[in-house]
């Protein structure tokens, strides 16, 4: 991947929990809302973003093309487009990946790139409604399982899968939960210190209103751009010479999510999932989730909802338009392995990251790698030779929650945030998903 690409801001609505303050909130909205906060931090002109990449894993019943639902919510013009990206927890990564890429070859200036889920409103199937059935019963299907929790090759909860190799690996249960509690320890203090300002924008939700968020100001659509070459040579005016007639022009009160005015609301400002009463002893009473296996709710992030974006340019549009990029998009790596291996695959990507830029471990100064569950986190600071201290500083998916799209943008994010505020250096967000693969971006500040 060609570096370069800078970062111009971040933002992320806080996590919520599955059927919590954000429940009523699509992923397209809570998708919606991380990207025009995240145009209002860069100070930007919302049109001078030509193209929008956001991941979500739990597309069935979302609609037709959530990315760009997405963007026309937050406001962005007709003429930016959108796409989504589906590599499970690795979502919003790849999609910040891509916007590099898309940057780094010339295809775009500005891109909008993050991940959204919901995974409240994930609905149930019913395969084989499509054609009928002739005798005995149906099956509802748990979208958010099937698509999203449950490992395809070997027809198990991937809960059930990270137990296997945790024992396999020797993470024990009480290494577990004394990483969990930790994570919840260190979020909790993070957010009573104040240190996720810099990345949460608090939702306004509204309370009688479904589906809204409060605002001060709607957003107003952006002014559409023609591509610049758009014109060239004798047909090309004629291409972009169409004026729609009234009622073919997508109207903002049909489907923004926002409102203004004397609306009542509940401001979320906090990841709901996060437990200031944490502790090992209650950690320790807790089930396995599969029966003589050492993964709980309690050192297994949640099923949770949330969005995180990014505002990435060429440094030849930040500094015209005078924008001061907080970061730099240095490298990516992918991986694949065995599939029930997640535990493997974050210091795999990691190490084969450091590799190609001549680094080692000890060389950055921020670690971000996602806790699909405690083990996984511990086993990717094993492998890389980290202090498990060391990573996760402000807590991570098992204390913040884990709304799969969403997760990847939110680790990077988390990484350039926390890069800026010790004043510059390297970091590292890693993370597996479903079918064994994983990935790792490098990020520079300074």
């Amino acid at each position: 991947m060609k570096s370069g690409t800078v970062v111009l801001s971040t933002a992320r609505t806080p996590f919520g929990r599955l059927g919590g303050a954000l429940a009523a909130l699509t992923a397209t909205t809570l998708g919606a809302d991380a990207i025009r906060n995240a145009i209002v931090r860069a100070g930007i002109d919302p049109a001078d973003v030509e193209h929008v990449i956001m991941g979500q894993v739990i597309q069935a019943g979302a609609g037709q093309a959530p990315a760009r639902q997405a963007a026309f919510k937050a406001g962005l013009a007709k003429t930016t487009t959108a796409e989504t990206v589906n590599k499970v927890c690795a979502s919003g990564m790849l999609a910040v990946v891509y916007a590099a890429r898309c940057i780094g070859d010339g295809d775009n200036r500005v891109v909008v790139a993050g991940g959204m889920e919901s995974m409240s409103n994930a609905p149930y199937l019913l395969p084989g409604a499509r054609n009928g059935y002739r005798y005995g019963n149906a099956v509802l299907v748990d979208a958010m399982i099937n698509d999203g929790l449950w490992d395809y090759y070997f027809d198990e909860a991937m809960a059930a899968q990270g137990a296997r190799v945790a024992a396999e690996l020797g993470v024990t249960r009480a290494v577990q939960d004394e990483f969990a509690y930790q994570s919840h320890k260190r979020a909790y203090e993070a957010h009573e210190a104040g240190d996720f300002a810099a990345e949460l924008v608090p939702v306004n939700v509204a309370t009688k209103a479904k589906g809204k968020i409060v605002v001060d100001a709607l957003p107003q659509p952006a002014r559409a751009r023609i591509p610049a070459l758009a014109g060239a040579g004798a047909a090309g005016g004629a291409v972009w010479d169409h004026v729609p007639p009234p009622g073919m022009v997508a109207d903002p009160a049909q489907y923004s999510p926002y409102l203004t005015g004397d609306v009542p609301y509940t401001t979320v400002d906090r990841d709901e999932a996060v437990r200031r009463d944490a502790s090992i002893d209650a950690m320790a009473k807790l089930r396995p989730i599969d029966a003589g296996g050492t993964i709980t709710a309690g050192n297994a992030p949640g099923v949770n909802d949330g969005a995180a974006a990014l505002v990435l340019s060429s440094p030849d549009y930040a500094r015209a338009v005078g924008a001061q990029p907080i970061a730099e998009i240095v490298d990516h790596a992918a991986v694949a392995w065995d599939p029930p291996y997640l535990a493997l695959v974050p210091a795999m990507a990691a190490q084969k990251l450091l590799d190609a830029q001549g680094l080692h471990a000890a060389d950055i100064h921020v670690w971000e790698i996602n806790e699909a569950f405690a083990a996984v986190a511990l086993t990717a600071a094993t492998r890389l030779g980290l202090d498990p201290s060391t990573i996760n500083v402000r807590g991570g998916a098992v204390a913040l929650g884990h709304p799969i799209g969403a997760s990847g943008a939110r680790i990077v994010a988390a990484v350039v945030q926390q890069l800026r505020k010790r004043g510059g250096g390297l970091g590292i967000a890693a993370i597996c998903s479903g079918g064994g693969q994983g990935d790792a971006v490098l990020v520079r500040v300074g």
